[in-house]
């Protein structure tokens, strides 16, 4: 029998290790949970009398009731940029449809600046909100920039075309008078082309709309210039305010200068030149 040496310990054991289990939820049991969850809301609408869309309304005047105690509601209602203008002002505030005491959360300035550009009433419209309880709109009157002609009266326009109803054409006579189908959509466009040739501008006596895709011009002398299309539409300015750097064209007894093509210039004469034998 083999001797045991002193101080010699016995051999270890290998620990067993089990293996680890690991709970899985089955995606049935998460199904069947969010039908749970949608149950018991649409039972909780029930015993509350009303719709879905009364809970919520429920739901929201709560938070409502605790943004007030929390102080974070709103308070203010600023209009910047109309303080010559109240009626207009009140008109903003009106149409941003926000109330003292809304959550300031719920006070969404997208949704508050489309519903007062809807207005139609003014331009460059930006919505902050100054936490805790104020809420401006900065805003801009939309100014009368020209007249229009329908075929049966004049109106008066901003710089976006928008019709402005509490304007009397009477009183913008000096504006840049516009006719033709389409002429108010296209309005901006000349308008912002024109601003870089003021003398020009000074000039001409009425704007014409000719099949939705370019314009003709008259000008004080009553020659009318014919524009190329709207694509072209900032080239064809930058030719005739050329030509008529000099005065060029105040001096000429032309019915009608064409730039519809490029690089072109034809004049029609204010009375036809007669022929050799009609002369003769």
């Amino acid at each position: 029998m083999p001797k045991v040496k002193a101080g010699a310990s016995a051999p270890r054991k290998k620990a067993q290790t089990e293996p680890v289990q690991t709970d899985s939820t089955p995606a049935s049991s998460i199904l069947f949970g969010l039908v749970m969850v949608v149950g018991l809301i649409v039972a909780g609408a029930a015993l509350l009398g009303g719709s879905l869309s009364q809970m919520e309304q429920r739901w929201a005047t709560a938070l409502d009731g605790v943004s007030r105690r929390v102080g974070i509601s709103v308070e203010r209602v600023e209009v910047i940029g109309l303080e010559h203008e109240p009626g207009l002002a009140r008109l903003v505030r009106d149409a941003a449809m926000i109330v003292p005491g809304e959550n300031m959360f719920r006070a969404d300035p997208h949704l508050i600046r489309h519903r007062v550009e809807r207005t139609q009433r003014v331009d460059n419209v930006n919505v902050y909100r100054l936490w805790p309880d104020t809420l401006m709109i900065r805003v801009d009157a939309a100014r009368p920039t020209a007249l229009w002609f329908d075929g049966q009266d004049w109106s008066v326009v901003d710089s976006r075309g928008r019709t402005l109803s509490d304007q009397a054409p009477g009183s913008h006579a000096g504006l840049l008078r516009t006719t033709g189908s389409g002429a108010t959509d296209a309005l901006p466009e000349l308008v912002e082309a024109l601003a870089a040739h003021p003398r020009l501008r000074a000039r001409i006596d009425l704007a014409q709309r000719v099949s939705l895709r370019r314009w003709d011009l008259v000008l004080e002398t009553g020659m009318r210039v014919s524009l190329p299309p709207d694509t072209d539409l900032r080239h064809g300015l930058r030719r005739l305010d050329s030509l008529d750097a000099d005065g060029t064209l105040s001096l000429l007894a032309a019915a009608r200068l064409d730039l519809r093509l490029p690089e072109r210039s034809t004049l029609t004469p204010l009375v036809p030149l007669q022929s050799e034998s009609e002369a003769a």
